[in-house]
């Protein structure tokens, strides 16, 4: 499966943030191979983290869709 350099660069800023290790990295490639549609959730992930998200207690675990949600309302 063929990918671009922004997901590249998304995939390893997913990877850091939630510090995996390297076995962790090679099976979640395998598993966005084996459903490419994980292709945009990981970008979609690492740009909502970018922009802020994080799931603590702080903020009773959000979930990504619904801090989406909350975010989208206050643009």
């Amino acid at each position: 499966m063929k990918v671009s350099k922004a997901f590249m660069r998304d995939f390893a800023y997913i990877a850091n943030y939630y510090e995996w290790d390297d076995k962790t990295v090679e099976e979640v490639k395998q598993e966005t191979r084996d459903s490419p549609a994980l292709v945009a959730y990981w970008r979609n992930l690492a740009a909502a983290h970018r922009a802020g998200y994080a799931q603590n207690r702080d903020n009773n675990w959000i979930r990504l869709e619904h801090w989406k949600q909350i975010n989208q309302s206050k643009e």
